[in-house]
């Protein structure tokens, strides 16, 4: 990755937003990307789109499946990662990467890249959920909130291009209220987010959902549709403990208070997840 002037105009910095859907929530324990999105952009105009389907070379968990709707034979006969490394490369070529929770999909990005033998090299990230925390009072700070907050259009919400879309979108209107108070260069907008957002994965470091990371950090409940080993859902309010590992996936550690006690949710079978707003 080119080194960025940060004392760049906003107007000036070519963006790489950037959207992955995976076959689950860990690298680590081996999920993959089954599709990636990339909109090259400056703020007023789209310079590329690139989007595929990618086969993960292993099943879609049901939870991920739940998400985003991809089924396994709708990746069989796409290309797997290693194919599409050249044009990635070209479409993030001196751009700042824009991601909403970027070490989520940085943490796959590299994971993916590293398997198909190539170096990933840290590059200037900036991250629109990070931005929010910061700089903003949403009730929640997950991409469809802050979309519905802002009447942003959401159409095909947990598909890759249409997530990458609604990153552009936010960025643009957090950019518009910066520009107000005087901040106008790629600089002072990395400082408002608190410094640069990629966050290197390590096999220590697991990258989390945004509603998983952000229930953590706040203490907030978290609702979920959970589907257990028979196949039965059932919803549940529960507050997060840690992440821990569990045989071959992550789990969340969790008070369950349907049944008022302590429990252990793989995270491959949490169907949908969303923050208490309050």
């Amino acid at each position: 990755m080119a080194i960025i002037d940060l004392s760049i105009s906003l107007d000036d910095v070519t963006f790489a937003f950037l959207d992955v859907e995976t076959t689950g929530l860990s690298p680590q324990y081996g999920d993959r990307v089954c599709e990636i999105a990339v909109v090259r952009s400056r703020t007023d105009l789209i310079q590329a789109t690139y989007a595929t389907l990618v086969n993960p070379e292993r099943r879609i968990s049901p939870g991920a499946s739940a998400v985003n709707g991809l089924r396994d034979e709708d990746v069989r006969d796409a290309p797997c990662f290693a194919k599409i490394v050249d044009m990635l490369g070209e479409m993030f070529r001196d751009a700042v990467i824009v991601c909403h929770n970027a070490p989520f999909d940085l943490g796959f990005l590299s994971s993916e890249m590293l398997r198909a033998g190539h170096a990933f090299h840290a590059p200037t990230t900036l991250d629109t959920l990070a931005l929010a925390r910061t700089n903003y009072r949403f009730r929640s700070n997950s991409l469809s909130n802050i979309a519905r907050v802002l009447q942003i259009p959401t159409p095909d919400a947990h598909r890759a291009l249409g997530d990458v879309m609604t990153t552009r979108a936010v960025l643009n209107r957090f950019i518009e209220d910066f520009w107000k108070t005087g901040r106008r260069t790629l600089g002072e907008l990395l400082e408002l987010q608190g410094g640069d957002a990629f966050v290197a994965t390590t096999p220590n470091v697991e990258p989390l959902p945004t509603e998983i990371a952000e229930a953590l950090s706040s203490g907030k409940r978290l609702f979920l549709i959970y589907v257990d080993a028979h196949g039965e859902k059932s919803e549940r309010w529960v507050t997060p403990h840690k992440i821990v590992g569990a045989e071959d996936t992550l789990a969340l550690i969790a008070h369950c208070h349907l049944r008022d006690e302590r429990r252990q949710f793989r995270l491959d079978r949490i169907v949908k997840m969303e923050v208490e707003s309050q």
